[in-house]
């Protein structure tokens, strides 16, 4: 089989460095039947002696030998095979160039952990640099606070909501910012005659740490246990409960009479089979 295509050969005398399209294909091998090392390293020995400049009269046998070792050099490489299996591109920094480069990385910027991003999240929060990106994300999408939310980092709907109501509704008092439908449409579903979270930044940070930490887990590994479960379960049901608190006092507020607090209902017991009041 031949080396090249034709249309190979047009680009490689464009581009003497250049690999051929297929380096499978090069060697008579095809990536579907996904060939061992073994077969490669036979295909390209079958190859070599054909192609040897001694023994091959192309006019360009030398370029066509050199290009059988360009391939042969990838596909024996377990990394570089793997990154040209997955892109269909060929890397041309050799192994030991892509660990001194690596390792050099490693020196000037350390590995990022978990605690690294919590605490950028903490200084991030409530920064000005956060209002300043909300301002532009607002503008950027004419009020989609869905997009917003999706482009702003760090946010969380479930605790930013209010914040950035009032944030951006300063912006649009202050900088006579355009108040948006899509805007409104978010405020009467999200923020109108909702709670506002207690404290979102740092319940937030609290949260998210509860749910990266597990019982007897080592650092930086997610996991979970009955610890957090329960955590989680507690903190549902005193949400809930809080959410049914404020309702209970608006319905007082709105249909109790001048705003009047009714009294506490004294608890019942039941005896002999009947209903009475404490005293």
């Amino acid at each position: 089989s031949k080396l090249y295509s034709d249309d190979d050969e047009e680009e490689e005398e464009e581009n003497d460095d250049s690999y051929p399209k297929d380096l499978y294909a090069t060697l008579g091998l095809r990536k579907e039947d996904s060939p061992t090392s073994v077969e490669i390293k036979k295909a390209y020995h079958r190859f070599a002696l054909k192609l040897h400049p001694d023994k091959n009269p192309s006019k360009d046998a030398s370029k066509q030998f050199q290009t059988l070792q360009k391939v042969y050099a990838v596909l024996s490489d377990e990394k570089k095979r793997k990154a040209y299996d997955e892109t269909g591109r060929v890397d041309e920094m050799d192994s030991e160039e892509f660990n001194d480069l690596y390792e050099y990385y490693r020196t000037m910027y350390k590995k990022v952990t978990e605690e690294d991003i919590l605490q950028v999240t903490k200084e991030y929060l409530g920064s000005e640099e956060e209002a300043r990106d909300l301002k532009a994300c607002y503008v950027k999408f004419e009020g989609d606070m869905t997009k917003v939310f999706e482009w702003q980092m760090c946010s969380d709907i479930e605790f930013d909501s209010h914040r950035f109501a009032e944030l951006i509704d300063g912006y649009i008092f202050s900088e006579n910012l355009e108040r948006y439908p899509k805007y409104e449409e978010y405020l009467k579903k999200h923020v109108r005659g909702k709670k506002a979270p207690v404290d979102p930044l740092t319940n937030r940070v609290s949260k998210k740490k509860l749910k990266s930490s597990g019982n007897g887990k080592e650092n930086g590994e997610i996991g979970g246990g009955m610890g957090d479960l329960q955590a989680l379960i507690l903190a549902k049901n005193k949400s809930r409960v809080g959410a049914a608190d404020d309702l209970f006092a608006r319905l007082e507020e709105k249909y109790g009479g001048g705003g009047k607090k009714k009294e506490k209902s004294t608890p019942t017991k039941v005896k002999s089979g009947k209903v009475s009041k404490k005293k």
